[in-house]
């Protein structure tokens, strides 16, 4: 081993930003692996161009557990330092931007194989009597089985995979299997290529005693075939069990090709590995995955389009792998099962999300670096997902809807994209603002609470909606539809929430039976809605005195009291404050309004009801 002592920063470690003097253009692993250990030797030779001028300096992520043997480029060894978790390579000499250079990486060890995110795992599977290795880089471990640079803005313009391993076994990885190249010692080499942009964390291999179970998918019209190939467990039985769940992988293909453009890796092909991971994982043309369940596969392969082919810039925007990926379950129930299905699905994930008050789907900057927090289900999955069904009933159109995401992966093909990027694109094809809902939905916190009331007289409908919130977020402005029974006909009619508290009235001549709030289940909130007693005061059930007012005002119940919220809003319906009370007589200190219209309302157990008042 050739090692020398390089000048490091206090820390021990490479200056700060010296891996992005370079990018990567080109992997190429060639490794020895097998189907009962993490235990790998090989070599990675990583092509990289400066983008700095005079680079002499390399830095790789590389962990600690794995030993680097010898380091060469065009035949001449390198001097290194490993340390810690970081390979630092010194060049002969400076090399300058336009000058492509490959350094080989001979090393080898035994891959970690603990943990929820440690990169390579080793497993069996005593019900089909297998055993498979197989990894799983996301977020920051495939320097636990290869040298790399763990940068989602920096995808290498391609990966070659070569795995050699006993001819018993198949071995599975990116793009397309060119070569079956048989080794002395009853060996094979299986030689993966993809020419496709790939971000780190999505190369990846399983090796295990696989059979191929491949078809390939067409499009109406067209004269090219998608090549769909599977390696599952091999054994009859297995695949008499799930032949039926894999082929459905078909039409989830031709599903999302038709909502967001064609596959994005259709010269090379889709595929699945099957593993005992702990649900699935989107590497780049080739998912692994512990089942095929409709839910899952329909997850998995939706990241193709989002995560893989448009990766989320940064892990705090991990929304735009996940979210995406996880709203796709809905539309294969909506598209592929039935509306029911779909229903069933929003309503579960509704339920998860309001099950902690909490949370942005935005990954804040403390926890940039926290896997769990990172993939926290309720958050980035569930709530991730809600939001853009919200977004497609905020657009209202399901043909602009669908475009705005086909423009969107066209626009940040093979490249990354932020939370802001999907919001500064929705805004360009919808031309309309979009600033407050991602302020509310993206990065702010929590859901909005809403207590409807309404009433029917006279040919008019009145609704009241009264809205306080679970965290820190004060206010979302949402889009309320109702579902209203009107002589036994059913009409649907939709008001915007522009306040805490606001009040609608419409003409609605006839008979008003019943009223659904958010019959399609398109909001994140918790509800309740009573009709008004109509033998109620026709205001409100309670006294302002006096009216005008300067300093205080006293709330009277004109019929015993009861527990009660109590509200005071300006004449927009935006609330100043609130209060909890059950007397008869309540005083309301008011010496800090400046003089205007404002509005008291209380919620209590008959409904929702107002008065207005004059501060002077």
């Amino acid at each position: 081993m050739f090692c020398w002592i390089l000048p490091l920063c206090a820390s021990g470690h490479s200056d700060p930003g010296v891996k992005d003097n370079y990018d990567v253009l080109f992997y190429w692993l060639d490794l020895q692996v097998s189907d009962t250990s993490t235990y790998i030797r090989g070599s990675a030779s990583n092509m990289i161009v400066p983008v700095t001028n005079a680079l002499q300096q390399v830095v790789f992520d590389f962990s600690g557990r794995l030993m680097a043997d010898s380091i060469a480029m065009n035949g001449q060894k390198l001097n290194y330092v490993h340390n810690e978790d970081e390979l630092i390579i010194t060049l002969p000499a400076p090399v300058d931007p336009g000058h492509n250079i490959t350094i080989q990486i001979f090393y080898h060890g035994l891959g970690t194989n603990t943990g929820q995110y440690s990169g390579i795992y080793n497993k069996s599977v005593s019900y089909w009597n297998k055993r498979v290795t197989w990894t799983l880089s996301e977020p920051f471990a495939a320097m636990n089985w290869f040298p790399c640079k763990q940068d989602l803005t920096d995808k290498a313009d391609s990966v070659y995979v070569f795995l050699s391993t006993d001819e018993n076994l198949k071995a599975g990885s990116n793009g397309l299997l060119t070569a079956e190249v048989p080794l002395p010692g009853d060996r094979i080499r299986y030689e993966w290529k993809s020419r496709f942009p790939i971000a780190y964390y999505l190369i990846s291999f399983a090796v295990s005693d696989y059979m191929d179970y491949s078809f390939y998918v067409k499009k109406e019209g067209e004269i090219d075939s998608l090549l769909v190939q599977n390696y599952i467990y091999n054994n009859t039985g297995f695949l008499e069990q799930n032949k039926a769940a894999i082929d459905k992988t078909s039409d989830m293909i031709l599903l999302y090709s038709g909502l967001f453009g064609d596959y994005p890796f259709s010269s090379e092909k889709y595929g699945h590995c099957i593993a005992p991971l702990g649900g699935g994982m989107e590497h780049q043309t080739m998912t692994t995955l512990v089942s095929f369940s409709f839910l899952l596969v329909a997850h998995e392969l939706a990241h193709q389009w989002f995560g893989d082919y448009v990766t989320c810039s940064t892990w705090q925007d991990i929304w735009i792998n996940e979210g995406f990926a996880s709203y796709c379950e809905y539309l294969s129930y909506q598209y592929l099962k039935s509306q029911d299905n779909a229903d069933v699905w929003i309503a579960g994930v509704h339920n998860y999300i309001k099950s902690v008050p909490g949370g942005s789907v935005y990954v804040p900057e403390e926890s940039a670096d926290d896997e769990d927090r990172i993939f926290d289900y309720r958050l980035t999955y569930n709530k991730g997902a809600a939001i853009i069904h919200m977004i497609r009933q905020e657009v209202g159109n399901d043909s602009l809807f669908f475009r705005t995401l086909s423009t969107f992966l066209e626009k940040y093909r093979n490249s990354q994209a932020s939370g802001i990027d999907f919001r500064n694109h929705l805004e360009e094809t919808t031309g309309r603002d979009f600033h407050p809902f991602f302020d509310q939905w993206y990065f702010g916190e929590g859901f909005p609470i809403h207590s409807f009331s309404w009433d029917h007289r006279n040919d008019t409908l009145v609704i009241n909606s009264l809205q306080t919130v679970s965290a820190s977020t004060p206010f979302f402005g949402i889009p309320v539809e109702f579902g209203i029974k009107v002589n036994n006909r059913d009409t649907l009619m939709t008001f915007r929430q522009t306040n805490s508290y606001n009040s609608w009235k419409v003409y609605l001549p006839g008979t008003v039976t019943s009223i659904i709030v958010d019959p399609h289940q398109w909001l994140i909130f918790e509800k309740s809605i009573m009709q008004e007693n109509k033998q109620l005061e026709k205001e409100a059930n309670f006294r302002i005195v006096p009216n005008p007012a300067r300093d205080r005002i006293n709330i009277y119940y004109t019929s015993k009291a009861s527990p009660f919220q109590l509200y005071i809003a300006d004449a927009s319906g935006k609330v100043l404050a609130a209060k909890e009370s059950d007397a008869y007589h309540t005083p309301v200190n008011i010496s800090r309004y400046a003089p205007g219209l404002y509005v008291i309302i209380i919620k209590d157990l008959d409904g929702i009801h107002q008065q207005k008042f004059i501060v002077y």
